[in-house]
């Protein structure tokens, strides 16, 4: 009776074996075959500002750094005074071309990311998180949309780090080295009131 009972087990179990084998590979090869975008290999930065008195009033600045260059350049800001709601936008190069990562960073992957706005040597100028700022699964905000006010002769640079699993996301920090985790990218500005010469 037990060789009987083990004569009908054994083709079924191989059976399922083999089926769930072949499901296990495929599902690999599936999402092996999804395109992945490096974030340590992004190179461009765009932050648009939208003045919240005038609506036309839309400014965009790109901060890019050159394939193959080592060097952080640094983007000029002319604003003229007022506040200004700011959208950051993150590329990275795919293949041949530009592939927009923002919502990767902050839809996908909210968790594992945050941007850090570092001022040094600041005058007249605020930044702070939005109210309508992307948020992870903890509530804390990323920094993909901030409100930026420029003051009358405004001046700052701004370094913007886009930090990989922080060990805090704490928009009060004084740099990002407290913050913890690794910087996927980190764009340097200087901001400042148009009307200055």
């Amino acid at each position: 009776m037990k060789i009987k009972n083990l004569i009908y087990w054994l083709p079924l179990t191989l059976l399922l074996v083999t089926i769930f084998s072949c499901s296990s590979h495929d599902r690999d090869d599936i999402l092996n075959s999804l395109p992945e975008h490096d974030h340590d290999e992004m190179s461009k930065v765009i932050l648009q500002f939208r003045n919240s008195s005038d609506p036309n009033l839309i400014r965009e600045y790109v901060y890019e750094v050159p394939e193959g260059s080592t060097e952080i350049p640094i983007t000029d800001i002319s604003l003229p005074t007022g506040t200004y709601n700011v959208e950051i936008k993150f590329y990275s190069q795919h293949e041949n071309h530009l592939h927009d990562v923002t919502d990767e960073i902050f839809i996908e992957d909210a968790d594992d990311h945050f941007v850090f706005y570092q001022k040094i040597d600041s005058k007249g100028l605020s930044i702070t998180y939005a109210d309508h700022d992307n948020i992870d699964t903890l509530g804390r905000k990323l920094g993909h949309h901030t409100v930026w006010t420029v003051e009358d002769q405004a001046f700052s640079t701004v370094y913007i780090y886009l930090l990989h699993q922080p060990a805090k996301k704490d928009p009060e920090a004084t740099s990002a080295a407290l913050l913890g985790g690794e910087i996927d990218l980190e764009a340097h500005f200087t901001v400042k009131n148009k009307d200055i010469k």
